[in-house]
């Protein structure tokens, strides 16, 4: 069955190969948002940026499109994070069309500021209880959340800097100021950011999901907790009742989700609670892929913190 699977995903790949126009796209493909703002940093007046997941999608409600597939074959090359997080379709898609690739993760100076998942080592000790594979045990699990860290932002830019030179060294001048420009912007802005946030770093308050990580570590944010299961529509009464009770316990006065959690739920589990409650846009909704877009980024995503705690 898996074999037949296979084997279909590749016939209309190779369908779609020779139905595919050869019009000029993306030079640079990425999958998630805030990768194309770096990346349009530094191809800024040297070739296009395109992403794969429009606003609002995520890699696990999101399948491949046709005009995905015009990108992918006609992208220079395509920058992704690494296994963790990408979905198995769009890799097998791009090895399909033999597009060059920057795994980020699996760049050197890269992974050694890549954190590890806070809950990989009760899940390793789990593991010694119930499995006897040493690989298996071993598996190291990344937070891959990365273009949340302004420091692995400026190292991404490096590289994606360094692959451009190699494919259009006549344009060596203009790419190396964009990634002046970058470096420069990005320093000011995270001056900027740290001077502002420094009023609410006592304020107390909790996340859903641990994506943030990266972020509030660089600029010394520090929740009372983090609910890492999402409550959806089937959650269950005990289960909210326990979020409940750690909010009113840490006397939480926010409390941060994000765009794609189901508002209903969040109002029931903060009902009769004095809390205010946030959006955090980590994906960059609604910002353009221009030359300062990263920065952007970050500062909206900043002022979301601040909004919410300034006044609590």
């Amino acid at each position: 069955m898996l074999k037949n699977k296979k084997k279909n995903f590749f016939s209309i790949l190779g369908i779609l190969f020779i139905l595919i126009p050869s019009n000029s796209y993306a030079s640079i493909l990425t999958i998630f948002k805030p990768l194309g703002f770096i990346a349009a940093a530094i191809a800024h007046n040297v070739t296009k940026v395109e992403v794969i997941l429009p606003d609002g999608a995520t890699v696990q409600n999101y399948y491949l499109r046709p005009l995905d597939l015009v990108k992918i074959k006609h992208s220079d090359f395509i920058i992704l994070i690494g296994d963790q997080i990408e979905p198995f379709f769009l890799k097998k898609a791009i090895n399909y069309f033999k597009k060059k690739t920057i795994v980020l993760s699996e760049v050197k100076r890269i992974k050694f500021l890549l954190t590890h998942n806070s809950d990989f080592e009760k899940n390793k000790k789990k593991q010694k209880n119930t499995l006897q594979n040493k690989k298996e045990i071993n598996t190291i699990s990344y937070d891959m959340h990365i273009w949340l860290s302004p420091q692995i932002a400026l190292e991404s830019a490096t590289v994606i800097h360094d692959m451009l030179l190699k494919l259009i060294p006549q344009k060596k001048n203009i790419i190396d100021k964009n990634l002046k420009h970058f470096k420069s912007c990005l320093s000011k802005t995270n001056k900027d950011i740290k001077k502002n946030i420094s009023s609410i770093k006592e304020r107390k308050y909790f996340t859903f999901h641990n994506a943030c990580k990266y972020f509030e570590k660089f600029y010394g944010l520090y929740p009372l907790g983090r609910f890492t299961r999402y409550p959806g529509i089937q959650t269950g009464a005990k289960y909210l009742y326990e979020i409940k009770n750690q909010l009113l316990k840490k006397k939480a006065r926010c409390i941060f989700t994000e765009p794609h959690l189901n508002s209903n739920v969040v109002d029931v589990i903060t009902r009769g609670i004095n809390i205010k409650k946030k959006n955090l846009d980590l994906f960059g909704i609604a910002i353009p892929l221009v030359q300062n877009s990263y920065v952007n980024f970050l500062v909206k995503l900043s002022n979301q913190y601040i909004s919410c705690l300034k006044h609590v």
